[in-house]
């Protein structure tokens, strides 16, 4: 059923990342605007906050797949993405901390 995937699917999913790598973009650039006029912690917490989506993103991208793929009936590949997500998730969740 994969090789039949419409072309909404990946156009789906490229808008996934378009959103995503245009909002951390618009993110990270108020936060460097922000640091030329004021002078605290303000600019750093929307940087790294610009920093967070950028992470965020392939995390929703494959999220958005599997929901995709199972929405296809194709089990396989929804497995899978949901698996990669969750391999992801638990990356995340025992990195924390880590230096």
């Amino acid at each position: 059923m994969s090789q039949l995937r419409e072309p909404g699917f990946d156009r789906v999913v490229a808008l996934v990342l378009r959103v995503g790598a245009f909002s951390c973009f618009f993110v990270m650039l108020a936060g460097l605007l922000a640091g030329i006029f004021v002078h605290n912690h303000i600019p750093q917490d929307i940087e790294r906050a610009g920093v967070l989506l950028m992470l965020a993103t392939p995390v929703v991208r494959v999220l958005v797949a599997g929901i995709l793929f199972l929405q296809e009936k194709d089990w396989k590949y929804g497995a899978i993405s949901f698996g990669v997500l969750t391999i992801l998730l638990l990356g995340a969740l025992f990195g924390i901390g880590e230096r």
